[in-house]
């Protein structure tokens, strides 16, 4: 928390910047930006843009898939019309511009670079694996997206898109790249430390980790694309995150609202969205001890302690998310006994991750003579509360089984993937044309 609080208030401002900056930075650039750093430094970079990674997770990128995917209910305004998918260009172009790429990417791009030229590769190292979280995200909501000429101002205002299996090959270059680096003493005196590392405080060995496990979550979304993915994806999930273990940053949540978790921000700002919907109904209906910190025991409806407080926290991957995996790939393979223990492991470490108490894994735990992938996934989706990876389960799996909003407006399909946002269309000829929301991603066969 102390190592938190020392960096948030100098981040206050360059978040402010962040959430509302011009819609034309990430093409055409600002020659000469107030709002940004002079002569930037690899440490003064890094918790900014592990920060501003958390904040965008946990906001716009958490919402809208928690809609589609029955966590959380529309109940007012822009999330109204989300709920029964009346989503338009403009509702993703604040993510887009304000997020990702107007803020988070061009800020790692910006780390890895003057890293690299300092011979700080660790710093590098560090940067490379936020890219990989960060892209990796909005390829999976978006498809084909920029990046190999992306991120040079004025030098190429209308980057070319990359097709997503061209960027799936970029991830794992980004992150052999970093655990390369990682493997070896850089050389350079200046190493990530507890001052500026927000999520591992300078443990360059669970870095090492984080990296292997996003190996992991990468090789497994192209299973049905790859089919070496499988063997790759547990090869990476050995060497990843171990119990307890996880990428995540907890906000300070003091009186200033750039502290404060961005869950509990939207909804003591705005609340149209409330949580009731498929989760909810699962959860109460199997009494499930979760319920009471995922929900507000007074108000169902209402969100509850453990990401609606000011200082919760926004998880980027897990140790419980990893045995999922691990559960599901070796169910594909046929070793139900493998399956089983990776899955009764996944769910026990979630209940102590979440509730510090894992008595309820024998109401919901399995053999290998009873394993199923609805059982996997269905408890991967209770998991998994507001992360957006659900609604890539739900792509890649059709599992859980969900019913579309009554009234919704694609003919009762469900989104399988974003618009491009308005502005992007506008200012860059090369994007693609949108065409409907249920336009499926290179690796969301059926």
């Amino acid at each position: 928390m102390l190592r938190i609080t020392k960096y948030i208030l100098t981040l206050l401002f360059l978040l402010a910047i962040s959430q509302g900056c011009r819609k034309d930075y990430f093409y055409n650039g600002i020659n000469d930006d107030p709002s940004q750093l002079k002569n930037p430094t690899a440490t003064a970079l890094l918790p900014g843009t592990i920060l501003q990674s958390a904040y965008i997770w946990g906001g716009d990128a958490s919402r809208l898939p928690s809609i589609f995917m029955q966590q959380t209910t529309g109940a007012a305004n822009q999330s109204a019309s989300a709920n029964v998918y009346n989503i338009t260009p403009d509702d993703v172009d604040n993510m887009w511009y304000a997020g990702f790429y107007g803020a988070i990417l061009t800020n790692v791009d910006t780390l890895i670079s003057i890293a690299t030229a300092a011979g700080q590769l660790h710093y590098a190292a560090l940067g490379k694996i936020l890219m990989a979280n960060d892209l990796g995200q909005v390829t999976d909501f978006w498809g084909d997206v920029p990046y190999t000429e992306a991120f040079r101002g004025l030098g190429n205002t209308q980057p070319k898109y990359d097709s997503q299996q061209s960027i799936y090959a970029e991830l794992h270059r980004l992150l052999d790249e970093a655990i390369a680096s990682l493997e070896v003493d850089d050389g350079s005196p200046f190493q990530p430390n507890s001052n500026d590392d927000l999520m591992f405080e300078g443990d360059l060995e669970k870095w090492l980790r984080f990296a292997h496990s996003l190996k992991a979550k990468f090789y497994l979304h192209t299973v049905k694309v790859d089919n070496t993915a499988a063997a790759k994806a547990l090869a990476e999930i050995a060497e990843g995150f171990q119990d307890g273990e996880a990428a995540f940053v907890r906000f300070v949540g003091s009186s200033a609202t750039t502290t404060q978790a961005p869950w509990y921000q939207f909804n003591t700002q705005r609340a149209d969205i409330i949580f009731t919907g498929h989760l909810n109904d699962i959860m109460d209906a199997a009494g499930d001890p979760r319920y009471d910190v995922y929900f507000d025991p007074s108000d169902p409806s209402a969100l509850g302690s453990l990401y609606g407080s000011p200082n919760s926290p926004v998880y980027f991957l897990s140790y419980d998310e990893l045995k999922f995996m691990e559960a599901e790939l070796q169910l594909r393979n046929g070793n139900t006994t493998a399956a089983a223990e990776a899955y009764n492991e996944a769910v026990r470490a979630n209940l102590i991750r979440t509730i510090g108490d894992a008595s309820y894994l024998s109401e919901v735990d399995r053999t290998a003579a009873n394993i199923t992938l609805n059982d996997i996934m269905t408890q991967k989706y209770i998991a998994l509360f507001l992360s957006p990876e659900v609604w890539t389960d739900w792509r890649r799996t059709g599992l859980p089984t969900l019913t579309a909003t009554p009234g919704n407006v694609l003919g009762g399909q469900l989104p399988r993937s974003l618009f491009y946002p308005s502005s992007e269309i506008r200012y860059n000829t090369n994007t693609p044309a949108n065409t409907r929301l249920t336009r499926r991603v290179w690796w969301d066969v059926p």
